[in-house]
């Protein structure tokens, strides 16, 4: 076998398993919850949908009593937990500017 040939073989090798990796991934599919019952002596399995889950989501956030789509609840979703984080560092700065007085200090004031 000659280098120009081996090169091509090589090469089409490369090609081909590249090929292989783009594949796109398989959809995911809900996996059944497992839960315990009968004081834990039987695992029953349920199987949890997708609009199962986006209710339990749209449980979490504030409730606005309108009916949304997927796209629009991750977007109020992603909104509320900027929200969140937000408030919690306004606290946490608070509490350094307020809460932060030791025993001491607490006793001469």
């Amino acid at each position: 076998m000659s280098s120009k040939q081996s090169s091509n073989s090589f090469i089409s090798t490369v090609r081909r398993n590249n090929s292989r990796r783009r594949r796109t991934p398989k959809p995911r599919v809900c996996k059944p919850r497992k839960t315990l019952s009968n004081g834990g002596k039987r695992v029953v399995e349920e199987h949890v949908g997708v609009s199962e889950k986006l209710e339990a989501l749209k449980n979490l956030i504030p409730a606005k009593n309108e009916e949304m789509k997927a796209d629009q609840l991750f977007e109020e979703t992603a909104d509320y937990i900027v929200f969140l984080k937000t408030q919690v560092e306004v606290l946490q700065r608070l509490i350094d500017l307020y809460g932060s007085k030791t025993n001491e200090q607490k006793k001469v004031v």
